[in-house]
C-alpha cells in the first residue's frame, strides 16, 4: 500500500494484478476511483471531484463516474441529551373555569348577535335603498327610451305634415317675399323627397309603418302640392337634391322645360324595390291616379 498526500487531498493506493482501486480523501470523505485511468486523470488535474461525489471530466465537461464513497472515522463525541424543563402544571379552580365558560358564551352570544344584526341591515336597508334608487330608475329610464324609440317616427312625421300645412297655408295677411316663398316650398319638397329617400333605411331598421308613411307620400294633395313647386320654379330643387329624385323616378322631370307630373304610381314602385306590398294598402285605390 502506497499513501501519497498532497496540500488538498490524501490518497490511498492498493494495487492487485487484475485491477488497482484509488482511495482519494476530500474533506474528510473518502471517495474510491476504481481504475488506474481513471485516477491518472485524476492526478494529473484532468478531472476532479464536484460536490455530488461524481468524476467529471473537464474538457470536455462531462461525468466520467459516480464514484463511491465513505465518511473518513472520526472520534465521536458522547452528547448527553438534554431534556426540556418540564412546564408547571397549572391548578385548574372551579372559579377560574367558570369564568372561562362565562366568557366564551358571552362571545358566542354577541357574535350571533352582530350576524343577525348584519343580516337585517342588509335585507331591510341596504338592499331596499339599491332597489329604489338604482334598479327602479334603471327600468324607467330603459322603458321611457324604448317607448320614445316607438313613438319617436310617429311624432317626427306629425310635426313635419303640420308644418307642411302651415307652410302651404300661410296666414292672411302675411306678406312674404319671393325668396321667403321659395324657401318654404323647399322645405315642403325636402320633407317629402326625404320620406322617400329613406324609405329603405327605415324600413329595413323597422323604424317606421310602411303603409302609413306611403300614405303620406301618395297623398292626392300632397303630389298636387309637389309637383305644383316643381312645375312653378324648374330651380327649386339643389342639384345634389335633384339628381336623387332623378335616381329614384328612374327619368327625367322636365320635357322640353315642362314638367312631367309625379304619379302616385311611380311613387309605389319606389317602394316596391325596398319591399313594400302594395296588395297591403288599403290606400292605393285612391291614390293611383
Amino acid at each position: 500500500m502506497r499513501v501519497t498526500s498532497d496540500s488538498t487531498a490524501g490518497i490511498n493506493e492498493e494495487r492487485s494484478d487484475d485491477m488497482a482501486e484509488h482511495r482519494v480523501r476530500k474533506n474528510n470523505i473518502i471517495y474510491i476511483i476504481p481504475d488506474d485511468d481513471l485516477f491518472a486523470k485524476w492526478k494529473s488535474n484532468e478531472a476532479f471531484i464536484d460536490e455530488y461525489g461524481r468524476l467529471m471530466n473537464r474538457k470536455p465537461h462531462r461525468v466520467l463516474r459516480e464514484l463511491r464513497h465513505y465518511v473518513e472515522n472520526t472520534p465521536m463525541v458522547q452528547q448527553k441529551a438534554v431534556s426540556p424543563p418540564a412546564a408547571p402544571v397549572r391548578k385548574s379552580s372551579p372559579v377560574m373555569d367558570h369564568l372561562k365558560d362565562t366568557v366564551r358564551d358571552r362571545a358566542m352570544d354577541a357574535s350571533e348577535d352582530f350576524i343577525d344584526y348584519a343580516i337585517d341591515k342588509f335585507f331591510y336597508e341596504v338592499l331596499p335603498n339599491v332597489w329604489h334608487e338604482h334598479i327602479v330608475p334603471f327600468y324607467h329610464r330603459t322603458k321611457a327610451a324604448l317607448t320614445s324609440k316607438e313613438l319617436k317616427v310617429d311624432t317626427v312625421l306629425a310635426q313635419a305634415k303640420t308644418s307642411t300645412d302651415v307652410a302651404a297655408k300661410p296666414k292672411p295677411g302675411t306678406k312674404m317675399t319671393k325668396e321667403e316663398a321659395d324657401a318654404e316650398k323647399r322645405k315642403v319638397l325636402y320633407h317629402w323627397l326625404g320620406m322617400l329617400s329613406s324609405l329603405k333605411k327605415l324600413h329595413d331598421a323597422d323604424e317606421i309603418d310602411m303603409d302609413s308613411t306611403m300614405a303620406q307620400l301618395t297623398d292626392p294633395a300632397m303630389l298636387k302640392r309637389v309637383n305644383s313647386f316643381l312645375s312653378e320654379n324648374p330651380n327649386l330643387l339643389e342639384t345634389d337634391k335633384y339628381i336623387v329624385l332623378h335616381g329614384l323616378l328612374g327619368r327625367d322631370l322636365y320635357e322640353e322645360q315642362q314638367l312631367v307630373p309625379i304619379r302616385a304610381a311611380e311613387i309605389t314602385a319606389v317602394a316596391e324595390k325596398y319591399g313594400y306590398d302594395p296588395r297591403n294598402d288599403k290606400t292605393e285605390d285612391n291614390h293611383n291616379g
